[in-house]
């Protein structure tokens, strides 16, 4: 059985006076670190900085210009984890041998504590809102709560630990007692550091890898794996996005979140990044997903300033990815929006289109039709064609959803199910062009693979079910994804052929009926009856349908006549049904449109609808 591939990005309409807002952020400075980034510190204070542990040292930078104006050193272990002070004056790092220091971000560049504070390695340190007291998380399954002035502690809470070590923690933004951790259980624990005991405990289904809180401490965002639920204090429950209470955002498991307000607007964006390289932008209230960035390595953390002016995310390998808001280029943009007035002779799929395209930039995509953008070879990403969007569809809805870049797909998800050693190659192919957007390549190579692997001399013929695994997997993401249409069309009689050959050889199976018919409708709804009377295979399909239909049919009857019998009731003129089935020539495919025998494509459609 397949799983369930859960959309990455979900379709959006943007909002009017937040449009490409978020194309709006210009690239900072480059910085390339030498070790992993575990986590990015923020000072919310102005102006504005963020640190960064690389090894033994931390890089402290100023948000204007992303220069580094503090290297701090003479740590006796590798860094893990840091974070500010509210005032941004005195920054806690946290160290692989289980020390916690608090140092100075001044010129001095002075250790003001260290205190041993676990028995294995920090993995998460954090001051509370009023810069009084701290908080460390260690591998030694214990939180405990310390006096930034004396360096003594003031409490202590276990954690749940299995296997791995346990790294979700937060603390209050805004009230100075709230603190919050998590554990590879699934347990959210919420305590008042004033308390010995935690006050109440949340429970979800899988371990919790990040935990974030917004502004005003009311709702509690909690990423387990690859899902996101957000806790709402006052209703005491999650909040609900459309039917379900949670959020698939990511492919993979979510390693760190931030909450913070809209550049614009004021409501409220949840950041995520995952191992998936992906960096999601969330409305916290209703779950729409507003922007998203591809990087190049696995995320680990991120951080972002007020009102989003800075966004800065880190990964392994010491990548790191700034972002800088420009609010000059920004009003300019907005400017000419408000300035440009689409034309009443224009189309409403050209002008929804153009809202994606960066100001003056061209795209000779938009302007293809289908058939024409089908047949183009491209390399990356790209834009739909002008025909993406019906009439039907422009007139019905007055803000048709665009589907936006597919990052995953369910042959990424689904690896291990269709991946065999002759196959392996092949399927990283088909992968690779589903992401680019490649649907009619990534069908027709699907379809085709057993066949041309059959005919190399330097492959090993595969198993024909990992083929067909993989052949369903790309049409049922086709499907996914509403392109099946686009990967059908423009094809000419001999590419079809094969198409109706993957169709009558496996239709009649039980895993791959159902992704049969719906290619074999799709045909029917994208060519016409005398393009498709040419064609072999489909005057194959066609008999194969109506004998299994009939059959079905005759078995029916069987059944009722044999529950008839079995009851000792009489059936008046019962036919029999099954004459003369099995005499019927299969081997007669030349049939014209006027033989008895012949179904048309829209007869066909009915029949099967009914089966």
């Amino acid at each position: 059985m397949m799983p369930v591939a859960h959309s990455v990005l979900a379709p959006y309409v943007q909002k009017q006076g937040a449009v490409g807002v978020w194309d709006e952020y210009k690239n900072g400075k480059p910085v390339q670190l030498a070790h992993r980034i575990n986590s990015v510190a923020i000072c919310s204070s102005p102006p504005y900085k963020y640190g960064l542990p690389d090894g033994y040292n931390v890089n402290l930078y100023k948000c204007d210009g992303d220069k580094r104006f503090r290297k701090l050193g003479g740590f006796s272990a590798r860094v893990m984890c840091c974070a500010f002070r509210n005032d941004g004056k005195m920054i806690i790092v946290g160290e692989e041998g289980g020390t916690v220091r608090m140092c100075t971000t001044d010129k001095n560049k002075f250790h003001l504590r260290k205190i041993k504070a676990h028995k294995g390695s920090v993995s998460m340190a954090l001051f509370s809102m009023d810069g009084l007291r701290a908080a460390s998380l260690g591998s030694d399954a214990k939180v405990r709560i310390w006096d930034v002035t004396l360096g003594s502690r003031l409490g202590e809470y276990s954690v749940n630990v299995e296997k791995e070590v346990a790294r979700a923690m937060t603390m209050g933004r805004d009230n100075n007692n709230l603190l919050c951790y998590g554990d590879l259980n699934g347990n959210v624990v919420i305590c008042d550091i004033r308390e010995p005991k935690p006050v109440s405990k949340i429970t979800v289904p899988v371990a919790v890898s990040a935990l974030s809180l917004n502004k005003t401490d009311k709702i509690l965002a909690i990423a387990a794996g690859s899902v996101v639920q957000s806790w709402d204090f006052s209703a005491k429950k999650f909040l609900n996005y459309g039917e379900s209470q949670s959020l698939h955002l990511h492919y993979k498991v979510i390693t760190g979140m931030f909450i913070e307000h809209h550049p614009v607007t004021d409501e409220e964006v949840l950041f995520s990044v995952s191992l998936d390289k992906l960096v999601k932008f969330t409305d916290l209230q209703n779950g729409k997903e507003l922007h998203q960035l591809q990087c190049s390595t696995p995320l680990t953390a991120v951080g972002v300033t007020p009102k989003c002016e800075t966004i800065v995310i880190g990964g392994e390998r010491g990548f790191v990815k700034i972002k800088h808001y420009d609010r000059k280029l920004n009003s300019s943009f907005s400017q000419k929006q408000n300035e440009t007035v689409p034309s009443d002779t224009e189309e409403p799929y050209i002008s929804l289109l153009s809202e994606f395209s960066k100001p003056k930039k061209k795209d000779r995509f938009m302007l293809m039709t289908m058939n024409e953008w089908s047949e183009v070879p491209v390399t990356s990403s790209r834009r739909a064609p002008k025909d993406w969007f019906s009439t039907d569809e422009v007139d019905k809805v007055s803000k048709p959803v665009v589907p936006l870049v597919h990052q995953q797909t369910e042959i990424s998800l689904s690896s291990r199910s269709f991946y065999a050693h002759t196959l392996t190659n092949t399927s990283s192919r088909v992968d690779t062009l589903l992401r680019r957007f490649n649907h009619s390549r990534a069908l027709t190579l699907a379809l085709t693979c057993q066949s041309w692997m059959r005919r190399s001399r330097k492959t090993t013929p595969p198993d024909p079910r990992y083929c067909l695994n993989m052949s369903l997997a790309v049409i049922r993401e086709l499907i996914r994804r509403d392109t099946l249409n686009a990967a059908v069309a423009g094809r000419d009689n001999h590419q079809l052929e094969y198409i109706f050959r993957f169709i009558y050889n496996n239709v009649w199976k039980k895993d791959a009926a159902a992704v049969c018919l719906e290619l074999y409708h799709c045909i029917l709804n994208t060519y016409t009856s005398e393009e498709l009377m040419e064609i072999n295979g489909f005057r194959k399909v066609n008999r194969l349908l109506e004998l299994t239909a009939s059959n079905l049919y005759s078995l029916r009857r069987i059944v009722d006549t044999i529950t008839c019998q079995s009851h000792g009731l009489t059936e008046s003129n019962n036919k029999d049904v099954t004459e003369d089935i099995h005499n019927l020539p299969l081997s007669n495919i030349k049939e014209s449109p006027d033989s008895k025998h012949f179904i048309t494509p829209a007869k066909k459609r009915a029949k099967t609808e009914s089966v």
